[in-house]
């Protein structure tokens, strides 16, 4: 199965075609099932395939929670929040120093690239407006509905966009679970419905299991809890959210029989972490000389600023749902969120 940058499963050809394609796809219209039932299955295929050395196996042999990156200079998105525009411009993005943009770079095996999830459901712009049409067209069972095919054609095109990255780039493309990474609007496994301007999780189930079908709904949200939970760096962790209490990397590994280790990442709230899981989990899970200098990255709770710092400086959270915002992290060094954090245009 060819993806839609014309590569097949795990192979993609060096400075490739896909910041000219995320422009394509970054728009609103809705492609067929078809298309993404096959994106979708050869991405599950590599996620429960991932070597064991970039991402360990729990106790029961199943891909776990971390994803251990290679020394590489590393890219990271925050939250998305149907933004499909955000990934080509992050793709087309050259750092300082390199000449060459992060869709070369990818291409010659150079650098990683990290989205924290959140893809689903936006918040910015004209969201509030499309979302309240939406639930009029949800409340006459889609009856008629151009506002809510407009927010799924944007966040089913980030969607895409991300699979056909983990697809080409399988080891160097890494996509992480948020508490938008819900499909089917579920309770339970850490997962919790989401609702902000209107009944968001609801709807997007409604309207996904009426014009995509159950095998796909299923399919797709088999894939969301085959996601990862965390990128471990050599000098850094990231991750959606917050520990909300201290992790381990057994706790980590074993993510996928341990709901409170999965709500802990994706749904703690600023303040509502435990003192010092922060700086205990990076100690936990790299040893106190690396845990020293090291900083953890997250999105999941928008900043006034460019950033914003907790846990005494040691966690970063740099979601700006109104800015194309990214952190480029280089491997031999300490990150400064004041050097390492940019904007790539929007």
């Amino acid at each position: 199965m060819a993806g839609l940058f014309g590569w097949g499963h795990r192979r993609a050809q060096p400075g490739g075609r896909i910041a000219e394609v995320a422009r394509a796809l970054a728009t609103s219209a809705i492609r067929p099932p078809g298309e993404l039932a096959a994106l979708v299955a050869a991405v599950r295929d590599i996620l429960e395939g991932e070597p064991k050395s970039l991402r360990p196996r729990d106790s029961q042999g199943r891909p776990g929670g971390i994803i251990d990156l290679p020394a590489l200079p590393t890219l990271i998105l925050p939250d998305l929040h149907a933004r499909p525009a955000f990934i080509a411009a992050a793709l087309a993005w050259t750092p300082p120093g390199y000449g060459s943009t992060i869709e070369s770079l990818l291409g010659e095996g150079r650098v990683c690239f990290v989205s924290l999830g959140d893809v689903f459901h936006s918040e910015s712009g004209t969201a509030a407006r499309r979302w309240s049409l939406a639930l009029r067209e949800y409340a006459s069972d889609w009856g008629h509905h151009p506002a809510m095919d407009a927010e799924m054609g944007l966040s089913l095109s980030a969607a895409r966009i991300l699979l056909e990255l983990k697809l080409a780039f399988p080891l160097h493309c890494h996509y992480l679970k948020g508490n938008h990474e819900n499909i089917a609007d579920e309770e339970g496994g850490g997962d919790h419905s989401f609702y902000k301007f209107v009944v968001e999780g609801e709807m997007v189930a409604s309207w996904f299991r009426l014009f995509y079908g159950d095998e796909l709904l299923a399919s797709y949200r088999a894939l969301e809890k085959g996601l990862p939970l965390l990128v471990l760096g050599p000098r850094f962790a990231a991750s959606h959210g917050e520990p909300g209490f201290p992790l381990s990397r057994d706790d980590l590994l074993d993510y996928r029989s341990r709901p409170d280790v999965v709500e802990s990442l994706i749904w703690t709230g600023n303040g509502d972490a435990w003192h010092g899981s922060v700086e205990r989990s990076l100690v936990a899970l790299m040893g106190e000389e690396r845990a020293e200098g090291a900083r953890w990255f997250a999105g999941h709770r928008p900043v006034a600023g460019r950033y914003a710092l907790r846990a005494g400086g040691k966690f970063v959270q740099f979601h700006d749902p109104s800015a194309f915002r990214v952190v480029f992290l280089e491997s031999d060094r300490d990150p400064d969120p004041d050097r390492d954090i940019f904007d790539v245009g929007n």
